[in-house]
């Protein structure tokens, strides 16, 4: 737990609407060792950078590198890239992949079965639908869907969230992370940890 905490000390400077959801991202790829695992929204990388933190799969951080009206327009590419290899160096963090790209562009030539979804674009509800439709193929039963913003914007990612079908549960603070997945083994595994 020690190294976990400096790890996510590390990646706290710059800080991160997501951090209160660093522990239980590693604990949800520790406990399903997922091979594929996309994140829709870099930022600065903190969400990539826990979700790689177990070295177990690979995790790939989708990104246009621009902000928007939500996060605040900012590149944020070298940042993350420098932040990147004193990671490597570190920690031995190194099977992440960060690519370049609109979301719906990217899933146009995506072709890798994915075991963890990570949607935390625009949050707008036509664009988190969007998100979702674009991406949901590549998953199957057992897949985890995450939406970070549940709680911070209620009317939009939060009843989205809330439409879609599934068992359904939200990890509490920063801003809200809901998660969805179509399998109860699933679902009443993260039950037991969620509160950790």
């Amino acid at each position: 737990m020690k190294m976990k905490n400096k790890y996510i000390e590390t990646l706290l400077k710059f800080d991160s609407a997501w951090k209160g959801h660093g522990l239980f991202a590693m604990k949800l790829v520790e406990t399903f060792k997922p091979n594929i695992i996309v994140d829709l929204g870099v930022d600065w990388g903190f969400s990539t950078f826990c979700f790689g933190y177990p070295q177990i799969g690979n995790v790939y951080g989708i990104d246009w590198f621009q902000g928007d009206d939500h996060a605040g327009h900012r590149d944020t590419l070298n940042d993350v890239d420098n932040l990147y290899q004193e990671l490597i160096k570190s920690f031995g963090v190194s099977n992440i992949e960060f690519i370049k790209s609109d979301f719906a562009e990217a899933a146009k030539i995506w072709d890798k079965k994915i075991d963890i979804l990570h949607i935390d674009g625009f949050h707008s509800y036509e664009a988190v639908k969007s998100d979702y439709e674009n991406w949901i193929k590549f998953c199957d039963e057992e897949s985890i869907i995450l939406f970070h913003d549940v709680e911070s914007f209620p009317e939009t990612v939060g009843v989205f969230f809330e439409e879609l079908v599934g068992y359904k549960l939200i990890h509490k603070g920063s801003a809200g992370l809901g998660i969805l997945t179509k399998s109860e083994k699933n679902y009443e595994l993260i039950k037991t940890f969620i509160n950790e």
